[in-house]
This record gives C-alpha cells, structure tokens and sequence, in this order.
C-alpha cells in the first residue's frame, strides 16, 4: 500500500473554521513580527552608527573654547551618545552633579524610545502558543464530544482524521512564538549595547570637564 502524504497546505488548512481563522490569526501576527523586527532592527542599527572621534573632536572644541561647535558637532552626529553629550554640553558652566543628572534623564529618554514597543514580541512569544495550543484544545474537545455519537470504527477514523488538525494551531503557534522569541532577544541585546555605549560617552565626558587645567 503506497503512503499518502499530506502536504503542509493540508496540514495548515484541513481544518475546520475554528482551526482556520486561529491559523490565519497566528500567521499574520507572526508577519507582523518578522515587519516590527525588521523596521526596528534597522532604526537600531542606525542609531548604533556613532561616529568614532566623537569624544576626541568635542574635546578639542572644548579646549578651543568653542563649546557652540561642539554642540553642532553633535546635532549633526545625531546619535544616542551624541544627544546625550549635547545635553552635557548645554549644561555646561554648572554643578557636574546637575550635568551628570541632566545626561543620566537624556540616557533614560533614548531607552525608552529604543525599547517602544519591543515588549509586543516579548508578548506574542508567549500568547502566540498559548493560543496555538487552545485552539488545539478546542478542536479535540469538539471531537471527543462527537465520538460518543458514532460508532467504535467510525470513531477511531474520526479521531484519527481531527488530531492532526489540532495539531496545526499547536504548530503554528509554537513557530510564532519561537521566532518572537528570538526577534526579542536580539533586539534587547541591541539596546543594551547602545545604552552602554551611552554609559561610555557620558562617563568619559564627565571625565573631560573634570580633567586638571
């Protein structure tokens, strides 16, 4: 007897309404999360292009005496770790505490705009297999209430018919879940990378108006 495979589109949707639309539910959140990840990756990696010489070039303005200079240096890098350096150099005649506090806020505002938003994949991560596996659930209470209805063979047919259907949310669910998951992880790594870049530039400024005349 030759083996009958099903093929994914089958596998996917076979099913009945309720397995459809879970499914269609989950694969659009899921490309709704591989967009976000894409569109905010992007900004991520912009916003981690610092200029190397940032620090170097606004000391020697400094030194010049062109504090102006170094603020317009900095608008035009228009990075994280140069805003925050601007928001020093705006500060600048006063208190370092006063300075350090006004970078610490700056340092805040830039992680909060990073991480906008970048819960959701946190969220989809674990709802997409819950509801995955609810959906199955569903499908199998619906069987087994049926079973009890029909025949031994019959029965047997019919379960074995459903069980794979409700395997498909199930699937699809973890898939999603796994790749948000994922998007998140690296996304939080990308932010912790720019908040300690931000860190960096904040300490060594710090270190620059502190320095012996």
């Amino acid at each position: 007897m030759a083996k009958q495979s099903i093929s994914i589109w089958e596998f996917l949707f076979s099913g009945g309404l309720l397995s459809v639309s879970l499914i269609m539910i989950l694969i659009f959140f899921g490309i709704a999360a591989i967009v976000f990840f894409a569109q905010k990756l992007y900004a991520l990696n912009r916003e981690n292009q610092v200029d190397p010489y940032l620090l170097k070039n606004v000391n020697d303005l400094l030194n010049d005496g062109r504090i102006q200079s170094a603020v317009d240096f900095c608008r035009r890098d228009n990075s994280p770790e140069a805003r925050s350096v601007e928001k020093g150099l705006s500060r600048l005649g006063r208190p370092v505490n006063e300075i350090a506090n006004a970078m610490e806020t700056q340092a805040q505002i830039e992680l909060n705009s990073a991480e906008k938003n970048v819960g959701f994949l946190a969220t989809l991560s674990g709802a997409a297999p819950m509801l995955g596996l609810l959906g199955g659930i569903l499908i199998l209470v619906s069987t087994f209430g049926s079973l009890s209805k029909t025949e031994t063979l019959v029965a047997q047919n019919i379960l074995a018919a459903d069980f794979y259907k409700a395997l498909a949310p199930a699937a699809v669910g973890l898939i999603v879940g796994f790749i948000s998951y994922i998007f998140h992880n690296i996304l939080v790594s990308k932010i912790d990378y720019m908040l300690m870049k931000i860190q960096y530039h904040t300490n060594e400024f710090l270190d620059i108006i502190n320095k012996p005349s």
